[in-house]
């Protein structure tokens, strides 16, 4: 265990689907028996490679007694609302008994994600989703609730979603793939909700690029974080106004066709002191805070 808790948050280097995988696998081999392991989003972001990211993963959970969080391409088995028969970039939750849960979807999918605009981008096209899910976990008898923000839906706690109580959990947890500079704007943000005592607990990874020249700037820029609130701390209240705040300070927003692949995005994430960005299509989502009914045993 990780001295004080089981969480180990792993990052992978950005690479052609297989490799990420490997990469993946590797890195968890070290993760001890009992450990709940947090990935960045996408182990794999194809339909056709999602499949075997899915059996790998929990074939090594099963193998190694941990539990893994990433998300994948893939149609989800049991999360709310869900359409049948569509993909979205799923949360998926592998179990150290071999249980697979899908308790969330991301809500703000980019431009690239939703619609493949030339043959020389990937084909990822997913369909959006419009709600937060709390869960119940349950580590060893420890009860906790849990909200899991899927990348740029760190948007929605902003600007989604009506009531900010409503989002009161004890963990945040972040699969990210976040361009360079825009780690920086879900850090200043998961801290505005920790210090206002929405989130005692946030967890948060994202990958990065390995550079051919180190001259060159990264595409993405690496981060595992955990971090708990000081309880010591006095709670700065976080208004509705402080959340629009947030939205200016943070957010780039973009015409979907304007941005036709990951690179374009990178391109807007480094504006200012970094900022994630949101497609137009997705700028007035209503997201409703709903629960997942089942408890996830880690």
């Amino acid at each position: 265990m990780n001295a004080h808790h089981p969480w180990y948050v792993l990052s992978y280097a950005m690479s052609k689907e297989s490799a990420i995988l490997e990469d993946c696998v590797e890195q968890l081999q070290q993760v001890p028996e009992g450990g709940i392991a947090v990935l960045p989003e996408y182990v794999a972001n194809s339909i056709e490679y999602s499949e075997t990211a899915f059996a790998k993963l929990r074939e090594v959970c099963i193998e190694q007694k941990i539990s893994v969080i990433t998300t994948l391409n893939i149609v989800p088995k049991d999360l709310p609302h869900a359409e049948a028969g569509t993909n979205y970039n799923t949360l998926t939750v592998f179990t150290k008994d071999g249980e697979v849960h899908t308790p969330q979807a991301k809500i703000t999918p980019q431009s690239f994600e939703r619609k493949q605009y030339g043959e020389k981008f990937p084909a990822i096209n997913v369909s959006d989703y419009d709600y937060l899910n709390i869960v119940d976990i349950d580590i060893n008898g420890e009860k906790k609730k849990v909200l899991f923000v899927i990348c740029s839906d760190m948007y929605t706690l902003m600007a989604g979603v009506q009531h900010i109580q409503d989002l009161k959990v004890d963990l945040c947890i972040v699969p990210g793939n976040f361009g360079n500079g825009a780690e920086q704007a879900v850090y200043r943000t998961l801290n505005a909700f920790r210090q206002a005592g929405i989130f005692e607990t946030t967890i948060f990874a994202n990958p990065y690029q390995k550079l051919k020249k180190p001259t060159h700037t990264p595409l993405v820029q690496q981060a595992t974080d955990y971090t708990s609130r000081d309880q010591a701390e006095e709670t700065i209240e976080l208004t509705d106004w402080d959340r629009i705040q947030l939205v200016k300070e943070n957010v780039a927003i973009y015409p979907d066709e304007q941005v036709p692949s990951f690179v374009h995005m990178a391109s807007l994430t480094t504006m200012d002191k970094g900022r994630m960005t949101i497609g137009m299509s997705r700028l007035a989502v209503d997201v409703k805070v709903d629960k997942y009914p089942k408890v996830i045993y880690f």
